[in-house]
């Protein structure tokens, strides 16, 4: 039974080492075939901004209820939750093992 595990684990590493490492097979080391001529302009003290930006306003929003009320409570439910279930393990690991003295 502990080999199937070993087994599923190393499968599953496996699997995920190789969806990250996919991305960098997939790119081109070759350059493209068509390139284009592109002019750099020298004189850069004379440039100025075609339209002048105002400073954009700070608005203070109020976060949605969302973040207010249901992501603090999923964190809750989750610790509660785990508490529960290492309580739970304990108590059935407990009771199928006797201390032999």
């Amino acid at each position: 039974m502990k080999r199937l595990h070993r087994i599923t684990v190393i499968a599953l590493v496996s699997v995920l080492l190789t969806a990250i490492a996919l991305p960098a097979f997939a790119a081109s080391d070759t350059p493209a075939a068509e390139t284009t001529d592109t002019t750099v302009i020298d004189n850069h003290e004379n440039l100025k901004p075609a339209v002048p930006a105002p400073p954009p306003d700070v608005v203070d929003e109020e976060q949605p209820w969302t973040v207010r009320f249901i992501y603090p409570t999923i964190a809750i439910v989750t610790v509660l939750l785990l508490v529960g279930l290492v309580i739970g393990y304990n108590r059935s690991v407990r009771s199928r093992y006797t201390v032999v003295r």
